[in-house]
């Protein structure tokens, strides 16, 4: 017995002494680098601590003192978004620097930056600074992608990417966001009865069933009504339909999608989480599926019609794929694995950003209506009166500038992804106006976009309207005409320094759906401020002061799956439940 205790012993402290030698190795390097150091002695991607960190923060932030908290949470993921500027100002700002500092724990050294210079020159190199090996995990679950291959694998996928998203693509974006939009405003007149206002909690799930159904049109050219319940059953062989496995894969993706596929179809019926996690288990297996299904279908259309292409994401991705072994012998056209990689890449971009993206601008709209009233001006102009008469991308897109504008300022304070986590595996320098780092090999980088969308040094006082003076904190408010530019400007729309705002990153790895997301976001609106708005729904004798507060403390109750979104709004069950919203008909 004493020799089991003391072989246990011995590896025990074996491998806490690796935790030693990483921790004390990271403060060595870390000195050399020039930024300052957080000194935290816990491994961040220790996976025990990784599955309890988050519901465990609340606890912790009441019960650590502060001091050793702001250094805690910096392992915790999604801090960034509760912290902001915090961690600077507390721990970096004493060193000399408030947009940079350099995490030592007992795992990889990591910079956290918000510095704008920084930031452009790391996304400018994507050879020196690849994407995070963890990342790539997740998102190749299904094959290789545009988002997770480097150097010349990652060119062949750019390059068909980039002949697919084009006008023609934008156009089918946006008249099927329209038809959908318009769905979703014919069943509010349905459930209110023919009166000219509906109070419901469901608008946010309306707004994923919009996302949801424009990338199955626009996205997979297969177009579904607005009221499409018990219409779409699964094939035959499946247990699922595309849609309930896509839904399923990305509601998982940032935690129950790592588990084995053998034990989520085996997790028993009695146990917690069944609900989530033996349907998860099926659309892992039915999504790849379906995706082959779907190309297959797509190949033996355009083989039958002669080789023509729909305006689609599917269609155009296939004779983008085709062509491209055409123009090059070296350029080989993406195997069907690759095909389903970037088809997944699109789906789970498409639909939870937008959807998010879309849930705060709803709350955002019944928060400031001084905006939403704002937003009415440009509909009105833009806009044909008959409210029947069909709307033209070509001509109505172009000149949604304020509501385009609206949706650059949701994106400035609820960015989607809090960071965007890159890698040097090879010592790499950086520079700055007026002094030079050295970072060590395999050291991540995490932008840090919270802070770097509230730089007060960019943010602050842009483009206040004449007579107007600057709150001090201006740059934490939302004001979405800080993005129009004065009457005259070469720009309607106010560019950014490079590095200064990246909701969708930024250099040669910028997300090729950037314009898609712009186009959906703007034709739902444009849609639903031509005929209705959106207002709060005070609770009791709530006054608007009070309701305002709430509807803060609502936006800033969020966390981050795949993206950012608040929290309890979704899938509510009881008719209390969730964020009531009204929208009623336009006087």
């Amino acid at each position: 017995m004493p020799s089991i205790l003391l072989a246990f012993a011995v590896l025990v402290t074996a491998y806490a002494s690796t935790f030693v030698y990483r921790f004390t190795r990271g403060w060595i390097d870390g000195r050399k680098t020039g930024f300052p150091l957080v000194l935290l002695p816990l491994d961040p991607n220790w996976l025990p601590w990784m599955i309890v960190s988050v519901p465990w923060r609340k606890w912790l932030q009441k019960n650590l003192p502060r001091s050793i908290y702001q250094r805690v949470v910096l392992s915790i993921y999604g801090w960034e978004f509760w912290e902001k500027t915090a961690p600077y100002d507390e721990l970096a700002a004493p060193q000399g620097d408030r947009k940079n500092f350099l995490l030592v724990s007992c795992g990889r050294l990591e910079l956290w930056t918000c510095d704008s210079a920084i930031v452009a020159e790391v996304l400018s190199r994507p050879k020196d600074f690849n994407q995070l090996d963890i990342g790539n995990f997740i998102l190749n679950k299904f094959g290789d992608n545009i988002l997770t291959t480097d150097g010349d694998r990652w060119a062949r996928h750019r390059k068909v990417v980039a002949g697919v998203i084009n006008e023609r693509i934008s156009k089918s974006v946006f008249d099927e966001t329209v038809v959908q939009a318009r769905g979703l405003l014919d069943q509010i007149q349905t459930d209110s009865n023919g009166t000219s206002a509906i109070e419901t909690n469901k608008a946010f799930d309306w707004a994923k069933k919009i996302t949801m159904q424009v990338l199955s049109g626009a996205g997979m050219g297969t177009q579904l009504p607005w009221n499409n319940e018990g219409h779409e059953k699964p094939a035959p062989g499946f247990k699922q339909t595309y849609s309930q496995s896509v839904t399923h894969v990305i509601s998982n993706i940032a935690g129950p999608l790592l588990l084995p596929q053998w034990f989520l179809l085996n997790y028993p019926s009695w146990a917690p989480g069944y609900s989530v996690l033996k349907p998860l288990g099926i659309a892992i297996e039915e999504f790849p599926i379906h995706t082959d299904r779907l190309l297959q279908d797509e190949r033996r259309r355009a083989r039958e019609e002669g080789g023509s292409s729909k305006s689609n994401i599917l269609s155009q991705l296939l004779e983008a794929s085709d062509s491209s072994e055409k123009q090059s012998a070296k350029s080989a056209p993406l195997s069907d694995r690759e095909l389903r990689g970037d088809l997944f890449i699109f789906t789970a971009a498409g639909f939870d950003t937008t959807a998010n993206t879309i849930s705060y601008a709803f709350v955002l709209l019944a928060r400031y209506p001084k905006w939403q009233d704002w937003l009415f001006e440009e509909v009105d102009d833009i806009l044909p009166n008959d409210p029947n008469e069909e709307l033209d991308y070509i001509a109505t897109f172009p000149r949604a500038t304020r509501t385009l504008a609206f949706m650059l300022e949701v994106l400035r304070l609820f960015t989607p992804l809090n960071h965007i986590a890159k890698q040097a595996q090879t010592p790499q320098p950086l520079h700055t106006p007026g002094k030079t780092y050295w970072l060590p090999a395999n050291t991540t980088m995490y932008i840090n976009v919270v802070p770097l969308h509230r730089d007060p040094a960019v943010w602050r006082g842009l483009n206040l309207p004449e007579g107007e003076t600057s709150a001090k904190d201006d740059e934490l408010h939302f004001r979405p005409n800080r993005w129009t530019n004065p009457s005259g400007s070469a720009q309607v729309l106010y560019q950014p320094a490079k590095g200064t705002y990246v909701p969708w990153s930024a250099g040669p790895r910028v997300c090729p759906g950037q314009k898609m997301g712009q186009v959906e976001f703007v034709a739902v609106f444009l849609t639903i401020l031509r005929t209705h708005r959106i207002d709060a729904v005070a609770l009791g004798e709530e006054s608007k002061q009070v309701m305002n507060k709430r509807l803060d403390a609502r936006m800033e109750k969020s966390h981050s799956l795949l993206t950012l979104q608040m929290e309890d709004i979704y899938d509510v069950k009881g008719e209390d439940d969730g964020l009531k919203l009204r929208i009623s008909r336009r006087k």
